[in-house]
């Protein structure tokens, strides 16, 4: 059992459900006030980042998962939010919870936030060096055409 601690994506997962943990769930009152306009805007991005997230996970179908390492029956997703972006579901746990970092109105969030941008990114890369394991020069091909996390827009697929 000490053994599968000790693995990267484990300790990434770890490391993930801690920064959230900072981000949504510090346990202190706000410090500033945050305007309403902001508040109405945050909501909206927390609400459009849970449907990409969505869109993201349901292209995953039974192969999704917390840990980053693909289940044996993973097929590589090029298609629907997959198209824009290698990981939409990183980005949209980092777009919502961006906004319930402001939402807060602590810093104590927003650095959580910012750990989490770390942590998601080197997850991101450690992923993708597994799917290059599993695809080969598919996934190669694939990550040559579609950014890891913020999307070009005007850029043909």
């Amino acid at each position: 059992m000490a053994r599968r601690w000790a693995d990267p994506g484990t300790v990434l997962v770890v490391a993930q459900a801690v920064c959230l943990g900072v981000v949504w769930l510090w346990p202190a009152p706000p410090v500033w006030t945050v305007p309403t306009a902001v508040v109405v805007a945050c909501w909206a991005v927390i609400g459009a980042a849970l449907l990409l997230g969505l869109a993201g996970a349901g292209l995953l179908g039974r192969s999704l998962r917390v840990h980053p390492a693909p289940p044996e029956r993973a097929v590589l997703r090029t298609s629907g939010a997959y198209r824009y972006v290698r990981h939409p579901i990183y980005v949209a746990v980092l777009v919502g919870s961006l906004a319930g970092a402001v939402l807060a109105g602590r810093p104590e969030p927003l650095v959580g936030w910012v750990a989490l941008a770390v942590v998601l990114h080197v997850k991101a890369g450690y992923e993708e060096g597994l799917l290059r394991a599993r695809f080969g020069e598919a996934y190669d091909l694939y990550a040559s055409r579609v950014p890891r996390l913020v999307p070009r827009p005007g850029r043909r697929r």
